[in-house]
């Protein structure tokens, strides 16, 4: 190899070295903060939920959801931006995690991250692992309810008050949130704002998308369940004797049948009960 070359491949080597050590620290840094960032994304809902929910509320305990709010916003931009940093080449890890960016503004997406992370890591393994299905099925069932919990809190912060409007409680909102996921809506309640159109769309997107793959995930879990039952069965003591009779019973009819064959071809009787044994 050229002696001008050596260096530059050298260079790459150490570049492409360290952007894996990044990625590395990246991959260590999200994975001991996904459980507390989805507890604090659960506060976030809370604190956005008790003031549209109660609009008794008092002036303090409005002030107090209005912080914690902010607090939680804080926890999940400060997590972006220390991912951002860690990164070896940021510009594109940007473009690659414009998601997790739309999480910073809406952390009640955050179940939806896990998930896809869970999809991802399922789609690369060849065999079926039970476990890893079920925990999918568990993150997107939580990630819907999550959702519905959102968009319901969200269109009636919107709807409420407005002229016309059909969704004015947290229980017609719940209801219509949840019709709306489960495409079973029955055209009683509709949204009539902006906002709250905007919510059915998304709800109706993100519902398509979670349910497809709780489907796929428990019917990979199930033929992986049905598998397992078959080999289980397959190995029983009943399962072997059966086997080994049958076995048996194969290997006579074999000889059976060699035996009165060669007798046919010479024209000698065979002198034995032309029937097959059973």
């Amino acid at each position: 190899m050229n002696t001008s070359e050596a260096p530059q491949a050298t260079g790459a080597d150490g570049a492409s070295s360290r952007e894996a050590s990044d990625n590395g620290r990246v991959a260590a840094w999200e994975a001991a903060g996904e459980i507390p960032l989805l507890v604090v994304s659960v506060l976030f809902m809370a604190c956005f939920a008790v003031p549209i929910a109660d609009e008794h509320l008092t002036a303090a305990m409005r002030q107090m959801c209005f912080i914690g709010l902010m607090a939680t916003w804080a926890v999940f931009l400060v997590d972006y931006l220390v991912r951002l940093a860690l990164a070896g080449n940021r510009l594109a890890w940007f473009g690659r995690h414009l998601s997790d960016l739309l999480i910073v503004f809406f952390p009640f997406l955050r179940p939806v991250r896990a998930v896809r992370e869970l999809t991802a890591v399922s789609t690369l393994r060849h065999r079926v692992r039970r476990g890893l299905d079920v925990e999918l099925m568990l993150y997107a069932g939580m990630a819907s309810v999550l959702l519905c919990t959102a968009g319901a809190l969200v269109t009636l912060a919107a709807e409420r008050g407005a002229p016309g409007a059909t969704i004015t409680s947290l229980g017609l909102a719940a209801y219509w949130a949840a019709t709306t996921m489960t495409m079973t809506m029955y055209g009683e309640l509709y949204p009539i704002t902006p906002v709250g159109r905007l919510a059915a769309v998304g709800l109706s997107i993100v519902a398509v998308a979670l349910f497809g793959i709780v489907i796929g995930a428990f019917a990979s879990w199930y033929s992986g369940w049905y598998a397992h039952r078959l080999r289980t069965d397959q190995d029983s003591p009943e399962a072997r004797r059966m086997a080994a009779d049958t076995l048996s019973e194969i290997r006579a009819l074999r000889h059976w049948l060699n035996r009165n064959a060669g007798q046919d071809r010479h024209g000698e009787p065979s002198g034995t009960d032309p029937r097959p044994p059973r």
